[in-house]
């Protein structure tokens, strides 16, 4: 996929890729005035949960994407995934929550097949762990090693 970099924290992924759909989008998918910030984050995992702010629009985004599918197919899954979609605003940060992965993983596809430039910070992971994943687990390792009873 096109992103730039990468992130262990969902909810950042999740904000990289509503962001895409800010001015640099094309016309009809600039849903995006003010971009969101990513919340705080501790060891990869937001200390505080998707916002109805955040939630909405991603939902908003997603509800588009399976309604231009479904607009070009007249397919099954489309018209589920507007169902689901419809049925999320009554609660959209649960449903976003609920479905993190894969809606952030939907607007990244939905992004990519418009063409819209890749997101720059925080972004669903294309090319494996993070280094600050790696390093986390090289750390521990180093730690069980040092802790570890010498015999």
């Amino acid at each position: 996929m096109g992103d730039v970099a990468t992130s262990s924290d969902p909810v950042g992924a999740l904000v990289a890729q509503v962001n895409r759909f800010d001015a640099k989008a094309p016309s009809g998918y600039q849903f995006v005035t003010d971009l969101f910030t990513a919340p705080p984050s501790f060891f990869g995992v937001s200390v505080l949960p998707v916002s109805l702010a955040l939630a909405t629009m991603a939902l908003t985004i997603y509800q588009r994407r399976a309604t231009d599918a479904y607009n070009q197919f007249h397919d099954t899954g489309s018209q589920q995934a507007i169902a689901a979609a419809n049925a999320g605003f009554a609660d959209p940060a649960k449903f976003v929550g609920d479905n993190l992965t894969t809606v952030t993983q939907t607007l990244q596809a939905f992004a990519d097949s418009l063409g819209i430039p890749p997101a720059q910070g925080d972004s669903v992971a294309d090319t494996g762990l993070s280094s600050g994943t790696v390093l986390l687990a090289v750390g521990i390792l180093v730690a069980w090693w040092w802790m570890e009873p010498k015999r």
